[in-house]
């Protein structure tokens, strides 16, 4: 097993997790405020997919994420205040995400495509490819430290924390 698939067998039980976790989520679970500093659960699952789209689509391939691509972010979205830029203090950021309700159906669509996006994207690349060194917004790392770190290990981070949140 080479690292390219050894990081498709990853991104795969990620993404299958979330899946699992967010199967039987109903909208009042995906609207409820948690007590304290915790995110609505649609607000999690939203954060999750969109952050591995603009960690895949923009800072890896250099393109615009899949969910402005697709109109994507007018279907899964309504937002009480516009989304903070990239740039924002994240008392910004918290504040947004407490904010977000999702379209829970167009939601799971928006997963199925972008599983299906990354999945195609990890499928063309080559070990020698993971070495390639971007400058992104938290530093200089390569693809495979990426898609390692800002998608599989972020995706199942958060997968952990919806499990909880439902209870």
């Amino acid at each position: 097993m080479n690292t390219v698939e050894l990081l498709s067998y990853s991104l795969d039980n990620a993404l299958g997790i979330l899946g699992q976790v967010t199967a039987d989520l109903s909208q009042e679970q995906a609207d409820w405020h948690p007590p304290g500093m915790a995110n609505p659960v649609g607000a999690l699952y939203w954060h999750t997919l969109t952050s591995a789209d603009y960690v895949v689509h923009q800072w890896c391939m250099g393109q615009a994420p899949l969910s402005q691509r697709e109109g994507w972010s007018e279907r899964t979205l309504a937002l009480a205040v516009p989304e903070p830029d990239h740039g924002a203090e994240h008392a910004e950021h918290l504040a947004h995400m407490r904010t977000l309700r999702v379209d829970l159906p167009a939601l799971h669509e928006y997963a199925a495509a972008l599983g299906e996006a990354l999945r195609s994207w990890l499928a063309s690349l080559r070990p020698e490819d993971l070495e390639r060194t971007l400058q992104t917004p938290v530093g200089e790392l390569n693809q495979g430290q990426l898609l390692e770190t800002f998608v599989i290990w972020h995706i199942n981070a958060h997968c952990g924390e919806i499990s909880a949140l439902k209870g």
